[in-house]
C-alpha cells in the first residue's frame, strides 16, 4: 500500500523517537545499575572500616564471643539494619564467631581475591545481597577475615522507581512528539498541495495568483522560487511570442535578400539536389527555378568539364565547406567561363542544407591573363634596366667613397692651413729676433776691433743677446709644439692604428690647430676632461670626430654672431664606458633638420661649400669601429649638444 508523504513523515518520526526513547531508557538503566553498584560497594567499605574499628579491641584479646548476643539482637529484625549476617574466620578459614542469616556457603570467589575491589575490601553481588570480605587482626597478631552481607533491596527498589518514572516521562514525550509531528506534517501537506496546484497551473500555462511566501522556512523559499519561476516563464513566453514574430519577419527578409542579392545563389540538400535559386542565377547563367528545382547541377549543361562538379563536391565532403574554389562553366551564350564557388551548411526546416555562392570571374580571368602577358614584357624591360641600374649604383658608391675621402682630406687640409697660419707668428718672431741679433753682433765686433768697447756697452749687448735668444727659443718651442701636434694628428688620421692614448691630449691637439679660426670667430673653448682618462682605441677617429664637430659648429652654429662658446666634457660611466659631450651656445637647429643631421649628403649649405658628409662620417665612426652611440639635442636659439658614448676599450677592429 502506498503511503502519503505526510504518513511516511509521521511514521518515520515515530520510529526515530521510539529508537531515541529506547536508547535513553537503556542508557539510564545502565547508568542506574552502575550508580547502585558503586554506592553498595562504598557502603560495604564504610561498614568494613566501622566494624574493624569496633571489633579490634575484642578480636585482639580473643573476646569476640562476648558480642554474639548483641549481634544476634541487632540482626534479628531486617528493618533495623541493611546488614544480614556477620562471620569472622580465622587464618585457616574456620569460623570464630557468627551472627545473622548466614548463607550455607560463603562466596568462594571472595576467598580467591575476586569480585569488585575497593581498597582492601572485596565485594560480590548475589541476588539482593552484597557479600563483603575484609581482613581483621585477631589474637596473637593473626590475620583473619571479616565477612558480612548487606541488603541491596532498597537500592534496587529506588532504581526501579526511577526507571518507571523515566519510562513514563519518555512515553509521554513520545506521544507528544508524534502529535506535534502529525500537526506539523498536516500544515506542510496543505502547503505542498497548494504548491502542486500552482505547478499544475504553470504546466497548463495558466498562471494564477502568486503563492504566499511569508512563513520563513524552506517551503517559503520554494514558494518564492516558484513565484519567480512563474514570473520568468510569463516573461519567457512573451519573449518567445515576440521571437516567433521576429523570426517570421526575419525569414521574410531573408527570402527577399536571397532573391535580390546580386551574387548568384543556390540551395541544395545533402544529396546535392537543388531546392532553391535566386534571381541573379537566372540573370547571370540563364537558368531559372523551373529548370533547376529538384535536379542536380550535373543534370543541366552548366559545367565545362564532366568532372568539375564531382571535384567541387569532393572538396566540400572533405573540408565541410568550399572557399573560393575556381571551376570551369558554360555561360548562357555557350562560351566557356570561370566561377569562384563558396559554400556553407545551415539548417532549413529541421534538415541540413547547403547554400552555394557563384561569382562569375570570366572577365577577371581574362584581365589576369592579359596582365600576366604584360608582366612578362615588363620583366624583360626590368632586367634590361636592372643592368643599367647596377652600373649606376657602382658608380654612385665609388663617388660616395671618393667624396668621403675628399672630406677627410679637406679636414686634414684645414688642419694644414691652421698650422701654417699659426706657425707664421713664432717663425716671424724668431726671424726678426735673429736678424736683430746679427746686427747687434756686427756693432759689437766693430766696437771690439776699434778698441772703444766699454763695460756699459758690453752689459747692454749681453742683455739684448739674452732677450733675443729667449724670444727665439720660446718662438721655436711653440712652433715645435704645433708641428708635433699636427704631426700626431696627421699620422693618426691618415693611418688610424689602435693604441692607448690620453683623451685630453687629443682634444688639446685638435683645438690647437683650430685656435686661429676660433680667435677670428671670437669663440672661446672650455674643457672639463679628467687629465688621467686613458682610452684603448683609435685616436685618429677621435681627431676626425672632434675636427668635424668643430667645423660643423664654426660653419653653422655661430653664423651671423660676434661671439660664441664651445664646451667639451667627458665623464666615466659604469660598465667601462665614457660619455663625451660637445656643446655650443649657437643658433641650434629645428626638429626637421635635427632628424636628418646624420643622413649622408644632407646639408643646409648646399652650394656654399657644404658636402653633407661631415656628421655622417662622425656617426659611422662612433657606431662602427668605436662601438658606441651618438645623439644630438638641439632646438632653435638654444644651441646644440652632441652626446657620444663609447667604451674605454674599443670592441673591434676599425673599418674605414
Amino acid at each position: 500500500m502506498s503511503l502519503s508523504l505526510r504518513a511516511k513523515f509521521v511514521v518515520l518520526s515515530a520510529i526515530v523517537q521510539a529508537v531515541v526513547v529506547a536508547l535513553l531508557i537503556g542508557n539510564s538503566l545502565r547508568l542506574m545499575d552502575q550508580a547502585v553498584n558503586r554506592n553498595a560497594v562504598r557502603v560495604a567499605h564504610e561498614y568494613a572500616v566501622t566494624l574493624n574499628l569496633t571489633l579490634s579491641p575484642y578480636a585482639n584479646t580473643g573476646r569476640l564471643g562476648e558480642l554474639t548476643n548483641y549481634w544476634t539482637e541487632m540482626l534479628s529484625d531486617p528493618q533495623d539494619s541493611f546488614m544480614r549476617y556477620i562471620v569472622i574466620l580465622d587464618a585457616h578459614e574456620r569460623p570464630v564467631t557468627t551472627a545473622g542469616q548466614r548463607p550455607a556457603e560463603l562466596p568462594a570467589i571472595l576467598r580467591s581475591g575476586g569480585g569488585d575491589g575497593f581498597n582492601s575490601v572485596r565485594t560480590w553481588q548475589q541476588g539482593d545481597t552484597l557479600h563483603a570480605r575484609a581482613p581483621i587482626l585477631l589474637k596473637d597478631n593473626k590475620v583473619g577475615s571479616l565477612n558480612f552481607g548487606l541488603s541491596t533491596s532498597e537500592l534496587a527498589k529506588a532504581r526501579d522507581e526511577v526507571l518507571l518514572q523515566s519510562g513514563l516521562i519518555s512515553l509521554a514525550g513520545l506521544g507528544l512528539g508524534i502529535l506535534l509531528f502529525y500537526m506539523f506534517s498536516q500544515g506542510i501537506g496543505r502547503r505542498l498541495r497548494t504548491l502542486t496546484a500552482q505547478a499544475e497551473h504553470m504546466f497548463k500555462s495558466t498562471f494564477g495568483r502568486p503563492l504566499p511566501d511569508t512563513a520563513g522556512d524552506e517551503i517559503e523559499v520554494y514558494a518564492r522560487s516558484l513565484n519567480t519561476m512563474g514570473a520568468a516563464l510569463r516573461e519567457r513566453l512573451q519573449q518567445l511570442e515576440a521571437s516567433e514574430q521576429r523570426l517570421s519577419e526575419s525569414e521574410a527578409r531573408f527570402k527577399s535578400l536571397f532573391d535580390m542579392t546580386p551574387v548568384p545563389l543556390t540551395v541544395t540538400d545533402r544529396s546535392g539536389r537543388i531546392i532553391g535559386t535566386n534571381q541573379a542565377l537566372a540573370r547571370v547563367f540563364g537558368y531559372g527555378p523551373e529548370q533547376l528545382i529538384g535536379r542536380r547541377s550535373n543534370e543541366v549543361k552548366f559545367w565545362s568539364e564532366p568532372g568539375e562538379r564531382e571535384r567541387v563536391w569532393q572538396l566540400y565532403m572533405r573540408d565541410g565547406a568550399v572557399y573560393g574554389e575556381i571551376a570551369g562553366i558554360v555561360l548562357k551564350d555557350g562560351t566557356p567561363g570561370k566561377v569562384a564557388i563558396w559554400s556553407s551548411t545551415f539548417t532549413l526546416g529541421g534538415a541540413d542544407a547547403i547554400i552555394w555562392a557563384l561569382l562569375d570571374l570570366t572577365a577577371e580571368v581574362k584581365a589576369k591573363q592579359d596582365l600576366e602577358d604584360l608582366n612578362v614584357s615588363l620583366e624583360t624591360r626590368v632586367r634590361e634596366r636592372s643592368a643599367d641600374l647596377e652600373s649606376a649604383l657602382e658608380t654612385l658608391q665609388q663617388t660616395q667613397h671618393d667624396l668621403i675621402a675628399s672630406e677627410k682630406m679637406a679636414s686634414l687640409g684645414s688642419l694644414v692651413a691652421g698650422i701654417a697660419h699659426e706657425l707664421n707668428t713664432p717663425i716671424g718672431n724668431s726671424l726678426l729676433a735673429s736678424t736683430a741679433l746679427a746686427d747687434k753682433v756686427h756693432a759689437f765686433e766693430a766696437q771690439l776691433s776699434g778698441g772703444t768697447l766699454r763695460r756699459t756697452a758690453l752689459s747692454a749687448y749681453m742683455d739684448e743677446v739674452r732677450m733675443a735668444s729667449g724670444l727665439i727659443s720660446s718662438s721655436l718651442q711653440k712652433a715645435a709644439n704645433l708641428i708635433a701636434s699636427f704631426k700626431q694628428i696627421a699620422v693618426d688620421q691618415t693611418n688610424d692604428q689602435r693604441r692607448e692614448f690620453n683623451l685630453l691630449a687629443v682634444v688639446l691637439d685638435t683645438m690647437a690647430t683650430y685656435t686661429p679660426r676660433l680667435t677670428r670667430a671670437h669663440c672661446t673653448a672650455t674643457y672639463d676632461i679628467p687629465p688621467a682618462l686613458e682610452l684603448d682605441s683609435y685616436p685618429g677617429s677621435f681627431y676626425q670626430i672632434f675636427t668635424n664637430l668643430l667645423n660643423n659648429a664654426l660653419a653653422h652654429a655661430f653664423e651671423g654672431r660676434d661671439h660664441g662658446a664651445i664646451t667639451i666634457r667627458a665623464v666615466e660611466l659604469d660598465g667601462a664606458m665614457v660619455e663625451i659631450t660637445f656643446s655650443d651656445d649657437g643658433a641650434g637647429m629645428p626638429e626637421d633638420v635635427r632628424r636628418h643631421v646624420f643622413d649622408p649628403f644632407f646639408t643646409t649649405k648646399m652650394g656654399h661649400g657644404g658636402t653633407g658628409l661631415g656628421m655622417n662620417i662622425v656617426y659611422n665612426l662612433v657606431t662602427g669601429g668605436l662601438g658606441g652611440r651618438i645623439a644630438v639635442e638641439s632646438s632653435p636659439g638654444r644651441g646644440t649638444t652632441v652626446r657620444v658614448t663609447v667604451p674605454k676599450s674599443s670592441p673591434a677592429k676599425l673599418n674605414q
